[in-house]
């Protein structure tokens, strides 16, 4: 289980705004997810998708939407009316959501994007999520995302974050103390938030693997 963890780390790494792959390892990431959640992972996404406010006729952008899962899981709240989109660095984790989303017969569009450049429309969405996606992205670029995020969420659009928390000595999963997820702390980006053009901002502990959330609306 430790060699997984630092393969799933080190295919997490490359993470930079050139040569930017993703996660290059989709069947490893899933059966990963699967054990750290005990293969909890489906009330776990549940809870991500009842902080999101999800219901009939929303229009979801799930930023690193990875192989699908939880663009999968949504698209069952939005309909009927709504929609799913999904976007993530990496090809391989795209084409695993694309085959998952086709063998369910579900008519979610999944793009190849940056989070920091997202080819939609202003204001195009009713919510926007990025779950454990934040950490991978340099601190540089990560203001650019949450600008992103409000560009294409009207005023009243939802954004929910979903990452690694507070100080590593509390943290009581291995997965949040290591590498990159040790370097995270979700709570600083309440700032860059506010200064995206989010308000309301909440947050707390998400009661699973370590994760929190911040939860806010577009001003």
């Amino acid at each position: 289980m430790h060699h997984m963890r630092s393969e799933a780390r080190n295919a997490k790494a490359a993470i930079g705004p050139d040569a930017n792959k993703g996660i290059g390892f989709p069947r490893l990431y899933d059966l990963l997810v699967l054990m750290l959640t005990r293969g909890r992972d489906r009330a776990y996404r549940e809870a991500l998708l009842d902080l999101t406010g999800l219901a009939p006729g929303f229009h979801l952008l799930d930023v690193g939407c990875g192989t699908g899962t939880q663009a999968i899981a949504a698209w069952r709240r939005v309909g009927p009316g709504g929609s799913v989109v999904g976007v993530d660095v990496s090809e391989k984790m795209l084409a695993v959501a694309r085959r998952k989303a086709s063998r369910a017969g579900l008519d979610i569009a999944f793009h190849h994007a940056d989070a920091a450049e997202l080819p939609f429309e202003d204001g195009r969405f009713d919510a926007v999520t990025f779950t454990t996606v934040l950490h991978m992205v340099p601190e540089a670029r990560r203001g650019l995302c949450l600008r992103e995020a409000a560009r294409v969420l009207p005023p009243g659009g939802r954004l929910l974050l979903i990452d690694y928390a507070g100080p590593v000595s509390e943290r009581g999963h291995m997965s949040a103390k290591h590498g990159m997820h040790g370097q995270f702390d979700l709570h600083r980006l309440r700032e860059p938030m506010a200064a995206a053009g989010f308000e309301r901002i909440e947050g707390g502990p998400l009661g699973w693997l370590g994760l929190h959330f911040l939860l806010a609306v577009r001003s």
